[in-house]
């Protein structure tokens, strides 16, 4: 063993059963078909995070222009995105702690179908034309169509990790497919659909869709073992002592509002070019289509890395780049604004949103499973808070500072902003995970969760913050930091 401070042998020695040194079960594991049920679980997921994102995203082409109308500032209509995303941010957390109780497929399905009846009440607000009351309604449905997504999506990834145990980052990936497809899909349905029927269609069509879905998952979708046996609720405090967790958090934060400034921004800017509103929801399209057709990929290759961490930083470096491209920003002054000069920063954006974003679950989930959290839905649940929470927090600060600085300085200056934010959190990211790296080289660490879970109830009182080593003759040996 290497020489090194830190690791320090227990008085009483417990040594562990090496299961990883059967590689055939866990290779057959990772190869197992999908069964009938995680394949119908699979289409509901699909389905759900299609239409619930068509939903969310539909009013972006034709929302500003229809709120300026009616007297409301690009500001304010930036504060109705980012409420929403306030509303997930604050009830996030309460629907992490609270799901083992209600049980996932209540949280889930009551989620989807308040989003729905949302959608469809959103749609009347054409017929107000007192700005005070178009904005306080506006405000109000979309705070409540938050909060049914909030509780769908919380529950969402707690069915992923219990009814998808072994591939959960690729089934991840594909979800978030859909994810953008819906994003994709919904400006430009919104903008079609606007173009026939009006403000209201958009919202009636989908709404209605929505709701016929929700009953279905009730019937459908599978219940886990794992769920109805595990009850207990995790600890946002304990996870949040974790320093990869909050670096992890930071980064999730940084790419929300990479992605959400552009809701109340991307429009009016695209103006100058005198674009429908159908053409704009093409624009948003090819945002989210890039999006959507490579987070699989990534979530592949954060399933079968070790160390995913470079990801998330080259994701954010990526972004910085395409950020300066889109505006074009100031420093950049011998480019010429232009629509394919916005095409391709758009493209380029989409597909590092997603390298930087799919493996950011996985680092919370793995850093709170060697910090000590025990592996069961009380852990997911609470991380599924806290992962839509932070997210949420990105998407509450996007709109808003996107919006202002937008009204007061103008989108090239907007873009800029964000670019230089997502350059500093790849650099605070990188020398964070090299300095980890570094302090940790010299040592052959393999946790074997399994084993971490038998040691912790033998000696609780000291296991908190041990780690396992490889040991002789294909052993653990539990060992404190």
């Amino acid at each position: 063993m290497s020489k090194e401070k830190s690791p320090v042998t227990i008085s009483e020695t417990v040594e562990i059963k090496n299961e990883h040194k059967e590689p055939e079960d866990t290779k057959d594991k990772k190869h197992k078909k999908f069964t009938c049920k995680q394949k119908v679980a699979l289409v509901m997921l699909a389905t759900v995070d299609f239409m619930s994102f068509c939903s969310m995203s539909i009013m972006a082409p034709f929302y500003p222009q229809e709120a300026a109308t009616k007297g409301m500032s690009e500001s304010m209509a930036g504060f109705v995105f980012g409420f929403y995303a306030l509303v997930v941010f604050l009830s996030s957390p309460v629907f992490g702690k609270i799901l083992p109780k209600i049980g996932l497929k209540c949280l889930f399905t009551g989620g989807v179908l308040i989003s729905g009846i949302c959608s469809l009440v959103f749609g009347t607000l054409h017929i107000i034309d007192n700005y005070a009351l178009f904005t306080t309604f506006s405000f109000l449905i979309r705070g409540l169509e938050a909060l049914g997504a909030s509780a769908y999506s919380t529950a969402s990834y707690v069915i992923i990790v219990n009814i998808f145990p072994d591939n959960a980052g690729a089934v991840r990936g594909l979800l978030e497919t859909f994810v953008g497809l819906g994003m994709s899909v919904g400006p430009a349905l919104g903008g079609l659909l606007f173009a026939i029927g009006g403000f209201g269609l958009p919202f009636y069509v989908i709404g209605l869709i929505i709701i016929l879905i929700a009953p279905l998952n009730v019937y459908l979708l599978p219940s886990s073992e794992r769920c109805a046996v595990e009850t207990k609720s995790g600890s946002f405090t304990k996870l949040l002592r974790l320093t990869p967790v909050i670096v992890t958090c930071f980064i999730i934060t940084v790419i929300a509002m990479t992605w959400s400034f552009l809701d109340p921004t991307l429009e009016p800017h695209l103006r100058k070019f005198k674009l429908s509103p159908g053409n704009i929801g093409l624009i948003f399209l090819l945002l989210s289509a890039m999006y959507g057709i490579f987070s699989p990929a990534w979530g592949w290759v954060t399933d079968r890395l070790d160390n995913y961490w470079w990801l998330m930083t080259c994701g954010l470096f990526c972004n910085s780049i395409s950020l300066l491209l889109l505006g074009p920003s100031p420093i950049l002054s011998f480019l010429e604004d232009s629509i394919w000069l916005n095409i391709v920063a758009l493209s380029t954006l989409g597909v590092s949103v997603a390298m930087a974003l799919m493996p950011t679950y996985q680092a919370i989930l793995d850093s709170a499973l060697v910090g000590g959290f025990e592996d069961n839905l009380g852990t997911h649940s609470v991380i599924a808070g806290l992962w839509s929470c932070v997210y949420s927090l990105g998407e509450v600060l996007g709109p808003i500072i996107g919006g202002t600085l937008l009204q007061n300085y103008g989108f090239s200056l907007t873009s800029t902003v964000f670019s230089l934010l997502n350059l500093i959190m790849a650099i605070l990211g990188t020398m964070y995970f090299l300095l980890r790296r570094k302090s940790n080289k010299d040592r052959n660490i393999f946790i074997d969760q399994a084993g971490f879970q038998k040691y912790r109830q033998k000696n609780a009182e000291i296991i908190l913050g041990t780690i396992l080593e490889n040991g002789e003759n294909g052993k653990w040996i539990a060992k404190l930091k």
